[in-house]
Formats: structure tokens, sequence, C-alpha cells
């Protein structure tokens, strides 16, 4: 029984010394004693298929390759101890939550933190640690009782104390129940003697820096029942002959050869003289600027050399992305042009989180298979979301987002169609709760409005049916889930109901078959995926059941113990072809065999890492600690040494080409340093290679040449560069090469989609005759509204009126159910005064608010769906729409109590389903054009000279109205209800009809500034009146101005009217005198004939319109679509000019004469 340590610096071979032996005897001797190869649990896969890529070796049984706690497995196997069912470290976190509220008031330091965000977490390491380093709950009393004695930190004493407490407290719950992980290496060292598959084999311990308490108790062991026991330290006999201090790159090897030879010493066993590989056998470097730094990066002084520098390159890039697209070309062209296989290359970083997502883009996009060497998470696999989601249905009772994350995980028994079809009408009527497992069926309208028709259609009626199909396939799933869950006495009930649901949903039948299609495709590793999450989430709930069977945990805590199970959970995959690059950490991935190392990340704070201290003890602690006996894993302190081993590793795993490169910014754009090993490398290598990758080609041929990869990537980089050919500015000519290439060969297609985007302009030619028929119809059916938004933007009126598009219905109260519910309750409480023989100027304040929040509670009920009913934030808003429709019908009242109009029409709708007719023309084809419509409220007045008419538009917001609007077609509502009342006077009032004002009346209960005083109810009152004056435009008569504003003097309050002192009107006054009200609707029709004019002529061109600072895009839902952008050839809004009135009435007048002139 003899230890020998193999010996050598990176590079000089020791790995294959092992693989060699072992390949001596497995040919000499093929059924002789056990051949075990003991390595680090991340490179047992690499150095099983080394061994077995080894010449003359066609298979083996005598060897084994395993890490310590495989080793573990298989003896305890062998010898008894691993019956037991072991925990995870989930389980042992739920013990540990347990015990802390059992035990909080026993616990000095942690009971004020148990229940703190990651303090189970951060309990469970520190245990997980002192196990490791074989700290016992009685070394921690004996530690803290010196530490008393001496006087010493009481903080530090009261941790101890706890720490002990749940360290027994665990010992204890665990004991005869489970197995710790955590303690195998304990078990194996203490039962390797009783094992037959260990005696008398030779060992190779390969792979390894440093070893904690339990694995040196394991190697004891090892030592006194193996023939031999091999040990390669990366070191040669000068550095471990030498006297360090921690701050030497060797220390931990010399420490470790220190530690290890006297175990030997203790166990009498016999050391034999080390197997020195320096200068014996072929060095890895074939590169001998890769072998100066090895023998000189931590040598100080170091003469530089001026003849090395090649196979060494130092590349900076602009930020993240552009390094791994650069990295990508260079791994591109070394395969390409040089020989190399991808498994040739290792892409190493200290940082792997910030690559590992942009890695797998930019290498697909480079076509170069890569392999990511790491455990992956699986919050997002569509297992665990259906588990998490089904769980939140229940917790939720019914909640929207879960039920749906639930459905669309491809799991559930739909088909993505159906899901959307149901989800479309759960958003719409706001469905949740109990209504799912309703028995009755889903009758719930479709945005049902006020005063629609409640009769519902045959579509609807086929369309319910379709819904009310797929809800009860969708709750039948979830139902019975939620039924148990509810029901369950304990957490095995609640786990059992958990796998019925997936059993009854086949889960792991859809599993198999998504495994079989991803690995028909040759997606390996997403094949294994599919099976390690199902196999993980049944060890999941195998662990939870046995931890926590019997207890009762309400569903939230239940789906608190899931997720914690699925964060904690990795998938440890293998790599799945042998011809790829892997990428991986410098602290974990091992590659000894890489013909090209690249170093990404070679950034400041990045390599050397920035260690900061963390967890239950302190730097301080952990030094004190040491001082009484009880040896924890190494602080920051200590850490920041170990990095620059780090640091020799990433320059020595290649053997022939090393490549550190690094970003100059991060994500954000922040300057990001680059780290001094660049400048080490530069002093000890002044000829070495120094490039900048750029993020695009540039004009330079030898830089354009290297963008030339493959042709997905070589096409995306052609489409930039002659964007800027097209701009003017000047390109490489091998471009023009490269596009030559493209159109002539069979990638041609593919490039004609690619660089179509060059001469895209967005813009929209007319519509063809017959697309415009089939879109709009034969008569053109239309409404002003519509008419206004094609003179707005003809593209967003072919969008919302010829293809019928529209948002999302969701169930809320927007601004449109708002005017829609203020209109219905203006028309009500006018029918109720109707009916009532009341007049408008009579009514009181308190009749009038009476009154409105009768109307109000009466149409609460009605309105889509019932939702002011839905929420208390909807019946709060209730109360809102109640004050604001008293406040409304107030100031109506005022109007009628002090003028003489009188509504002779309210909600009026004019057109086919109408009570009066439709405005119609003929249009330039010789279809016809019905515009129909519906005006809120017409008022009328008697005088000697006529009747008069003013028309009133109730707006939910504060609009105002001018003539440059109307001339550009803008705003037609007001002069449009104003043509249509005169034209039907004889009907409404019995006879003509002259033109009296056109009014917007906003509805709003508005808030009023004050400088801190009360102000009396009559003052309120005014200002009020004020706020809510009503704007538009009104006949230049004074006398009829009185019929509305009766005792008007100065400035009304009620409309935008000002009377000098001399009884003329003021220039703020928005008044038109009857001529300009005629020639205002004569142009009206002009607008109406000539937008109908251009709509069945198909004009569908995106032009929005810009007016001053208003733009027609600014609350357009359409944008997504039209994708209109200034900086897109093209696209420029039409700029409509502010000009004066006088200018505007020239227009008009010239228009109109033009007209009755031809």
């Amino acid at each position: 029984m003899t230890l020998r340590f193999i010996i050598g610096r990176a590079g000089t071979g020791k790995t294959r010394a092992c693989l060699d032996a072992v390949r001596q005897e497995l040919l000499s001797r093929p059924a002789g004693p056990p051949l075990i190869l003991l390595v680090p649990e991340q490179a047992s896969f690499q150095t099983e298929y080394a061994l077995a890529a080894t010449a003359g070796v066609k298979g083996f049984i005598r060897a084994q390759v395993l890490s310590f706690r495989r080793l573990a497995f298989r003896v305890l196997q062998e010898v008894g101890g691993a019956a037991r069912s072991h925990i995870s470290e989930l389980g042992k976190r739920m013990v540990l939550r347990r015990l802390l509220e059992q035990r909080r008031g026993e616990l000095r330091v942690f009971g004020r933190s148990a229940n703190q965000p990651g303090f189970v977490d951060t309990l469970a390491r520190t245990l997980g640690e002192m196990k490791t380093y074989c700290v016992f709950p009685d070394g921690l009393a004996i530690g803290a009782g010196t530490l008393r004695d001496a006087g010493g930190n009481s903080l530090l004493v009261d941790k101890l104390e706890d720490l002990r407490l749940m360290y027994s407290e665990l010992e204890a719950c665990l004991d005869g129940r489970f197995v710790d992980p955590d303690d195998y290496l304990n078990l194996l060292a203490g039962r390797l003697g009783d094992s037959s598959s260990v005696r008398g084999a030779e060992v190779w311990v390969d792979g390894f820096t440093g070893f904690t308490p339990q694995e040196y108790r394991v190697l004891a062991a090892l030592m006194c029942v193996a023939e031999r026991v091999n040990v390669t330290l990366c070191a040669g006999l000068v550095e471990l002959n030498a006297c360090f201090d921690e701050t030497d790159l060797f220390y931990p090897l010399k420490e470790t050869y220190d530690n290890l030879c006297e175990i030997a010493a203790r166990e009498r066993v016999t050391v034999e003289r080390p197997q020195a590989l320096d200068g014996k056998t072929p060095c890895r470097f074939q590169n001998k600027s890769i072998a100066r730094l090895e023998k000189y990066f931590f040598h100080h002084p170091a003469t530089p050399d001026n003849s090395a520098g090649d196979g060494v390159l130092l590349a900076a890039a602009a930020n993240r992305r552009a390094e791994l697209e650069g990295l990508a070309r260079e791994i591109t062209r070394l395969c390409r042009d040089r020989g190399y296989r991808y498994r040739d290359i290792v892409v190493l970083t200290r940082d792997l989180e910030s690559y590992a997502h942009l890695v797998s883009t930019v290498f697909e996009d480079h076509g170069i298979p890569v392999f990511i060497d790491r455990k992956r998470p699986v919050m997002s696999h569509p297992l665990v979301e259906l588990v998490r989601s089904a769980l939140e249905v229940v917790v939720k009772d019914w909640a929207y987002d879960p039920v749906f994350r639930f459905l669309k995980t491809d799991l559930a028994p739909l088909a993505r169609e159906e899901v959307d079809l149901l989800e479309n009408y759960v958003l719409a009527h706001g469905i949740r709760g109990s209504r799912w497992i309703d028995k009755e069926p889903w009758v719930y309208r479709r945005r049902l409005t006020l005063g629609e028709d409640l009769e519902i259609s045959q579509a609807e009626s086929r369309e319910l049916d379709e819904i009310n199909r797929i809800r009860r396939q969708a709750a039948m799933a979830l139902s019975g889930f939620h039924r148990a869950v509810r029901a369950a006495g304990c957490v095995r009930e609640t786990t059992v109901a958990l796998f019925n649901l997936l059993a009854g949903l086949e889960v792991p039948e859809i599993l198999e078959s998504w495994s079989r299609k991803a690995e028909a495709e040759g997606r390996l590793e997403v094949a294994r995926e599919h099976s390690q999450v199902w196999s993980g989430l049944i060890a999941l709930m195998d662990q939870i059941v046995e931890v926590l069977g019997d207890e009762v945990l309400k569903p939230e805590e239940y789906a608190m113990v899931m997720d914690a199970g699925f964060e904690s959970m990795r998938l440890g995959l293998i790599p799945p072809g042998l011809d790829q690059v892997v990428v991986g950490s410098l602290e974990r991935s091992r590659s000894p065999e890489a013909r090209v190392s690249f170093i990404v990340g070679v950034s400041e704070s990045v390599l050397p890492a920035r260690m900061a201290g963390q967890g239950i003890l302190s730097e301080a602690e952990r030094d004190k600690l040491q001082v009484v006996g009880l040896r924890l894993a190494p602080g920051a302190h200590r850490k920041v040494f170990d990095e620059q081993y780090l640091v020799y590793v990433a320059l020595t795993r290649a053997a022939e080409r090393l490549v550190l490169s690094y970003p100059l910014a991060d994500d954000e754009g922040g300057a990001i340093m680059p780290s001094p090993v660049i400048a080490r490398v530069k002093e000890l290598l002044p000829r070495v290679e120094e490039r900048v990758w750029p993020v695009e080609p540039n004009v330079a041929m030898a830089e354009d040449l290297e963008f030339i990869t493959n042709p997905g990537r070589s096409l995306s980089y052609l489409a930039a560069q002659l964007r800027e050919a097209k701009a003017g500015r000047p390109i490489n000519p091998l471009w023009w090469d490269v596009y030559s290439w493209f159109v002539r060969g069979v990638q041609r297609e593919k490039c004609e989609r690619t660089l179509s985007g060059l001469f895209f302009s967005n813009r929209e030619g007319r519509l063809a005759g017959g697309v415009s028929r089939l879109l709009y119809g034969r008569p053109l059916k239309t409404s002003i509204s519509s008419v206004e938004r094609f003179r707005a933007c003809p593209f967003a009126h072919f969008l919302s009126q010829g293809l019928r598009l529209q948002e999302r219905a969701i169930f809320k109260l927007g601004s449109p159910d708002m005017g829609q519910f203020f209109h219905a309750a203006l028309k009500l409480f006018g029918d109720r005064i109707k009916e009532q023989g009341m007049d408008w100027g009579e009514l009181d304040r308190k009749e009038c608010r009476k009154m409105a929040g009768e109307v109000v509670d009466y149409l609460a009920p009605r309105l889509q769906s019932e939702i002011l009913l839905s929420t208390a934030r909807q019946r709060y808003l209730t109360g809102k729409l109640k004050r604001t429709v008293q406040r409304a019908v107030l100031v109506l009242s005022e109007h009628s109590r002090r003028g003489k109009f009188r509504p002779v029409g309210l909600e009026l709708a004019f057109g086919p389903e109408g009570s009066l007719p439709a405005m119609s023309f003929s249009l330039s084809d010789g279809s016809e054009m019905v515009v129909s419509g519906r005006i809120d409220r017409i008022d009328a007045a008697p005088a000697e000279t006529g009747v008069y008419l003013r028309v009133i538009d109730y707006k939910s917001g504060r609009v105002t109205i001018n003539l440059s609007d109307i001339f550009n077609g803008l705003k037609l509502q007001l002069l449009a209800y104003l043509d249509v009342a005169a034209r039907q006077a004889l009907r409404l009032v019995g006879g003509p009809g002259l033109p009296g004002a056109i009014l917007y009346f906003s509805l709003d209960d508005p808030l009023i500034k004050t400088s801190g005083e009360v102000l009396p109810e009559e003052e309120l009152e005014k200002r009020i009146l004020k706020e809510m004056k009503m704007k538009g435009m009104v006949l230049a008569d004074p006398a009829v101005v009185r019929m509305m504003d009766s005792g008007l003097v100065g400035t009304s309050d009620l409309i935008p009217v000002q009377f000098k002192k001399d009884g003329d009107f003021t220039a703020h006054s928005a008044v038109l005198t009857e001529e300009q009200f005629k020639l205002l609707r004569a142009y009206l029709h002009l607008q109406l004939i000539s937008a109908g004019n251009d709509i069945v002529s198909g004009v569908v061109n995106i032009a929005p319109y810009r007016q001053e600072k208003l733009r027609s895009c600014q609350y357009c839902i359409f944008q997504p679509v039209c994708q209109f952008d200034l900086l897109m050839e093209g696209n420029t809004y039409r700029l409509i000019r502010h000009e004066k009135d006088d200018i505007i009435w020239s227009k008009l007048a010239e228009l109109i004469r033009g007209e009755d002139g031809e």
C-alpha cells in the first residue's frame, strides 16, 4: 500500500500518464484487480471518453471512472448504507424551516432572521460546509466554550450556539430516516475497509488542486485498502519542495502535497518517489508563446521576449455581442482554413452567466455546434409551468393568468387555436373564479352595450356553443384537481392529487413523444431535457412526501415548497455530440485536449474576480474559528489568491493557440476596463497580435474577409453593406462579389427575400377597384366619424373600416364605454322629463340630483356585462359617474333656465336604421354614398324669423373646434348633424330650421383650484359653469345668442360668446354669420363626396397629419401595423399649417364658386 505523486506543471501530461498507466494495466492484465480513476464530477464524462478512445483499449471491466460521490454510492451499495432514502437539498431546507419555527424561542441570533428571504438557504449552505469540513455539533459547542472563556465576541458565541442547536436538531430529525448526501463521504471513509471492489485496487486521483477534510478522510481510507494511490498535482518538484506563503501561485498544491504526506505518515503508508514529468514527456504546448506564458506569467521579474508572440491573440470588441461575433468568425476561420475540428476548441470564461444566452444565439447564427457546460435551470420548461400554474389556479381561485398559463403549456388537452378563442372570450367578459365551473353554459354577450338588441344571432349562438365546449374541456382537467387539493388533509394527499392530474393529462406520454421528435430532429439536448425534467419532478414529489407527508400545508404553502424545489432543480446534461465547441466556466470545466482556447470576458474585476464575503459567518469570524480549531472553507481573502490559479488555468488550456478577448462596454454602454492579465501578456510578449473585432465590416479588405463565414451570416452583413452603398457611402468591392455569388447560386431566393428590405418604402398603393368594392360594398355605407378618420389617415381608415381590425376586447371600462354610458344616461334623463311633462328649466337642484342618481343606478348593471358591479374599484367608479351625470344635468338645466332653446331630439339616429333619413351623395363612379350617424341632442327655439336649431354633441373630454379643423376634414360631425337637422326641420319642428349653434358639451365634474380659501356655494357654482362652458360656433346674431343666455352682459359662462360694451361681438367670440353657416354646409358636402370618391377608388396611403404639436399617430392603435417611421423613405407627415380664418374663408368661397361654376 503506497502513495505516489505524479507531478508536473500545466501541460506536462499528467492526465495522459494516468490514462497510459491504466491502458498498460488493461492490456497486460485484463482480469486483474480494480483500476479506479477518481476525478471531479464534471470531468467524469470526458475522462471516460478519453479512456475508451485510448489506442489499443477495445473494452474494459477492470477500470472505472468515478467521482468521490459516485465512489461512495458504489461502495455503500456493496457494503450497506445506501438503503435509506437520501434527502435532497430541498428536503433539508424544508426540515430546517420547520425546525426554525419550532425552536425560535431558543435561538439567540437566528430567531430574528428566520423569516427573512433566503435565510434558510444560507443556513443550509453553512451546515453543509461544516459537514464537508468535518465540523460537528460537539466541535461547535467546544469552540463556543473556548471563545466564551477567552472573553471572545459574544455575537460569534451566540451564532455558534444557534448553529450547534440547528445542526443537532437536523441530525436528530434525519437519523434513521434519511441519508444526507453531505454525509456520503464520511460514510464512505468508514466503510471502505469492508469493500472488496476497492481492496487491492490501484487508484489514480486526477484533476484536483485541493481536497476538503471529508475527501482527505476518503483518501486516507483508500491508502489503507488500495494497492497504490496515485495523486496528480499541477506543480513541479521545485514548487513542491519550496517554502511558500499563501500568496504564491502553487501554495494550494504545496498545501495538498504536505497534507497527503502527513496522512500517509499517520496511516503508515509508504510514499514512493514522485513521478516527475517536467521535461520527461512531450509538453502540451506546441506553441512557444503559450509555453512562455505558463513559465513566466507569475515569475517576477521576467525579461520580455521579442521573438515570441505567434499563436496568442488579444482581441477587443465594442461589447459582449460583438466579442462573441468576432469569436465565432475566428472559430469558423480556424475550422475552414486551418483544418481544426470544433472539438479541438474550447471557450472559457469567468462569468458564464453573462455570456451563456448570447453564445447560443451567436453560434447558431454562424452554424457552429456548441455545448454549454453548465447546469440548466428548469423554471421555463412546460412541465414546470404546468405544475406551478395548476397550483396557482387553486391558490388564486381560477384567476385569469394561471388558468391560461396552464392551458398554453401544450400539455393541456386543448389546441392553441381553441385556447386563443377561449382567452379572447374570457378577457372580454372578465370571467374568473367559480364561473369557470358553472353548470350553466356561459351566455355572456361580447361587448354588450346599452341599447343593444338582446336577441342572440345564430352566428353568436354557434360561437357560444364552441366556447362552452372548449371551456368544459379546459375546466374538466383542472376542476377535479382543484377539489382534491382543497379537500386534501395532508401533503401526501395533495401530492397524490398532483400526480393524478399529470397522469390524467398523459404528461409522461406527451413528454416522451416530444423527446422522440427532438431526437429525430437532431436536438439531443432538448430530448434529454424532457426526460430529465420528468424524472426530477417525480423525485421532488417523492422527497416532499417523505419529508412532509403527514403535515398539513395550505395550498399556497405547498405551492411555495414546489417553487423552492423547482428553483433548486438543475439539469446536468452530457455533450450530445463529439464534434462541437465546448463553452464553460474556468472554475468548473475541464478541457485537457484543447488545441485552441478562447478566454472571453478578460475584464477588470472579472478575471481575476473580485471576491466578497457572504453568509452567516464573516471573514473575521472565520479567522477566529480557525484559531480555536474549527477550520471551514477558505474565505474571500484566501479566494482572492486562489483566483490567480484560475488565471494560470486559463492561460495553459491550449496546446497551439490562445485567444484572450474583452469587451470595452457593458450592455448599458458603460465603459469596461481590460483585466491586468492583458497588460501582463503584452509585457511578456511585446510582439503579441492585437486586434479589434468590429461590429460591422469596414472598408479594409483584410477585415471584410473575416465577415464572410457562412451563407446565413454573410447575407446579413451583405444587406448592411448594400444599405451603405445605397446611401452613397463607399463599401469594399468584395461585397459586390458576395452579392454576385448569392444571386447566381442556390441561395438566390433567400437573398432576394433578405435584400428586399433595402428597396422597401413604407407606402401603400391604391386598391384595385374590385378589392375596394368587396371591402366597402356598394353603396358605400359610412359614417361621419369614419370620414374624419379617413381624412386623418387613409391607411388607418382602411384598417378599421376596410379590414375591420380592432383591438382585443378587454373587460375594462374605457373611454368609449364611459362616453356610451353618459350618452345613455342623458337620453334616459331627458326621456323621463318628457314622460313626466316637466321642463328642463323648471328642475331644481335637488330634483336634478335625485333623478340623475336613479338613472345611473338603473343603467349601471346594464353596461358591458355588469362591469360597474364587478369590483370595489368599479363600484367606486359608479359613484364618480353618478356625480358627473348629476353635474351635467345641472348645467344643462341652467342652460334651459337662462335660455329658450329646448330639446326636440335626443340620441337621434339618421340612416337606414334611424328615425331620420341618411345623408346620400352620388359618387364619380356612379355609385351612391350613404352616410349615417347619431345626433346626441338637437335643441330648438322659435323666433319671429323662424325656428333656430342648436346641435349639441356630448364629449367625455375637453374638445374644441375651429375653422381649420373643418377645412381639413378633421372635425365634420357637428356640421353634418346641423345639416341633417336643418334638412329634416319640418319633421323635427314643423317648419324650416335656421342654424343657431353647433356646440360640444364636455361631460365632467371639474375640480376648482383655489388659493386655500373656502368658496361660497354661489361662487363655486359660477366657477364650475365657467369650466363647463360649451365650445363650438354660434350664430352671430345677438338676439339668438340671448335666446341661449338671456341675461348675458359681457362674457357668457355658458357659450363661447363675449359682447363688447357697444353690444358687438369681441374677436374672441366663436360666431358665424348665416351665410358662413351656409358656406360651411356646402363645403361639408364637397368634403364628404371627395372622401367617398377617394375611398371607392382605393386610396389607402399611409398619410397621417401633423398639426402643431398634435399628430394623428399619437394615439393610433394601428401603429404596429403601419410601422410609420420618419426615418423610413416615403414616410412623412401631412403638415397642416395654421392659417388665419380670413384666408380659409376665401379658399372656401373659391371652392364653392368653382363647384357651382361646373
